[in-house]
């Protein structure tokens, strides 16, 4: 069976599919590959356009009908997360603040812990340090790369949104994207794409380097070191399965959310 599958072209999620879809590792399915960002799938999940998808933590809450979350291909911030940043020390909650897009984890987590701003302005998110800059907007969430770079451009970290996290949540670590698989596919379908999708995760973590090069193709930078510190941060073990630890991350997500009123009780359902 050949099944469509979604994912963005950041490094960490390049990374983890390099074996699948380079003939690395022996699969069970045939696979379709499409790339967009993230906020872009977010969007499209609401059609279930794809059997597979990348998918925020946030967006996933607006789809649960339609898809389940798979416990590989996950990417949890051990000791990282977003962060806001500016050009100089902002009053945040005076602040018209860019947030990479209204479905993604972080602007959730900005809602959770941040002071509430002024006004909220959907930027995509590699667009929103030159946006900084230009005075478009006094602070913005980065996300992905970004989180290595915004010092090269003069700008500082005025809010660390995984600091609040880790306070509230301890050790646990953050959640952020995810991969989803429809619900309306045959049993065995779902779980050959499981099995093939963790083994592909395992290869490319076994030959780092070579996965890494394949996600260079994709990267917004040509600095392959970097591009394997950012894969380093947000690819590890819970990536080939989340288990019991991501589980109650998760829960601790949506419950805060719950809490501040951003979004009604939820649970999501997990395959």
């Amino acid at each position: 069976m050949k099944i469509t599958v979604a994912h963005t072209p950041d490094p960490d999620d390049a990374f983890m599919f390099y074996a699948m879809f380079q003939g690395k590792i022996k699969t069970k399915l045939q696979y379709e590959q499409i790339i967009k960002d993230i906020e872009t799938l977010n969007k499209e999940s609401k059609d279930a356009r794809y059997e597979v998808t990348a998918i925020s933590a946030n967006g996933y809450v607006q789809v649960s009908d339609r898809y389940m979350l798979t416990r590989s291909g996950a990417s949890f911030g051990i000791s990282y997360g977003p962060i806001v940043v500016a050009a100089h020390d902002v009053d945040l909650s005076r602040a018209r603040m860019g947030v990479p897009g209204y479905m993604t984890s972080s602007y959730l987590l900005y809602r959770m812990f941040g002071p509430e701003s002024k006004e909220y302005v959907e930027i995509r998110f590699d667009k929103i340090p030159d946006a900084i800059l230009s005075g478009d907007i006094d602070a913005g969430i980065l996300i992905h790369d970004e989180q290595l770079t915004y010092e090269k451009h003069g700008l500082k970290k005025i809010f660390d949104i995984y600091a609040a996290w880790k306070e509230y949540a301890g050790n646990l670590p953050v959640p952020l994207g995810f991969n989803a698989i429809r619900k309306d596919l045959p049993k065995e379908t779902i779980a050959g794409f499981l099995d093939d999708f963790e083994r592909s995760i395992r290869y490319a973590m076994a030959h780092e380097d070579e996965a890494v090069r394949y996600a260079m193709q994709y990267a917004r930078y040509t600095d392959m070191e970097m591009e394997k510190k950012f894969v380093r941060m947000y690819v590890n073990d819970l990536s080939i399965d989340f288990g019991e630890t991501g589980r109650k991350a998760l829960e601790l997500y949506y419950k805060r959310a719950e809490e501040k009123g951003l979004i009604k009780p939820f649970k999501p359902e997990i395959v």
